[in-house]
């Protein structure tokens, strides 16, 4: 069960706020335009390329959401479990996260809460241990919290899993990191890895977390799978993108189809 103040906390909205795209006074904020001179390519030049633009607008039409309170999706929690390891999480990241606000809106806390929800539905789905839920939870926490723009942002996925291995360094030294939101966060291998390459090419982050994990026990689901269901929980709340940016044949899991319904309903229940 969830306590009366790890409840409020989930209820209640984060400490910190999405930068918007213009700034007061209309114009395109700094952290966007660095984004395109690092591509070569001044906004007004971008802003051309259709894909972009799409991308874009996207960003500013979910700008005002962006910010709002997200408690809402454990009323789509696929068991009592489900709901409370979300409650807990979606508590920890609105007190304890600190994440860089210039990653945009679509890759905001709503599409977090999301990937939070998908990560437990298809974790038990897939039969995962509570401990390896956790674990996903955390991953699906900080998995997009060391983002600096909306576009592909390439390395936001090691910059995340360095923020989530300094973190909990408490937990390195033999001691649970203790949070404002009554999390005790246990430093996990699977996590780093996971979200270190979440954002790259299946082989690549495959390859990487094999040569790793080659020959070192690991106590629950293996790394590689672990890995391949947080993509898969990131990869169903593409549906939020519309049709031409979800692609189901790139799911990993045997599980994983099943929840493309689900995932709509989520992203619904908070456009609603």
């Amino acid at each position: 069960m969830v306590d009366d103040i790890t409840l409020q906390q989930a209820q209640g909205l984060a400490h910190y706020s999405v930068t918007p795209l213009h700034t007061e006074d209309g114009a395109v904020a700094p952290h966007f335009l660095k984004f395109a001179e690092d591509m070569g390519y001044s906004w007004d030049n971008l802003m051309l390329d259709p894909r972009f633009a799409e991308i874009i607008g996207k960003e500013v039409a979910t700008e005002s959401m962006a910010n709002g309170p997200l408690h809402a999706l454990a009323e789509l929690a696929p068991s009592e479990r489900a709901r409370d390891t979300f409650l807990r999480w979606l508590a920890f990241i609105n007190t304890d996260l600190n994440p860089w606000t210039t990653g945009g809106s679509i890759h905001f806390r709503p599409h977090w809460g999301r990937v939070l929800m998908l990560s437990q539905a298809l974790g038990e789905l897939e039969g995962l241990s509570d401990t390896d839920l956790e674990a996903l939870a955390a991953a699906a926490s900080f998995h997009d919290s060391r983002r600096a723009d909306p576009y592909l942002d390439t390395g936001h996925g090691a910059r995340a899993a360095k923020y989530y291995k300094r973190f909990c360094e408490d937990t390195q030294r033999g001691y649970a990191r203790a949070t404002q939101a009554g999390r005790s966060i246990a430093y996990d291998d699977r996590v780093y890895f996971a979200v270190a390459w979440h954002d790259r090419e299946d082989a690549e982050g495959e390859e990487a977390i094999r040569a790793f994990f080659s020959g070192r026990p690991v106590s629950g689901v293996d790394a590689v799978r672990f890995y391949r269901i947080l993509k898969d929980a990131d990869g169903l709340d593409r549906v939020r993108l519309g049709g031409n940016d979800f692609d189901p044949s790139y799911l990993r899991c045997s599980h994983a189809p099943e929840l493309i319904d689900y995932a709509q309903r989520l992203y619904m229940h908070l456009e609603a």
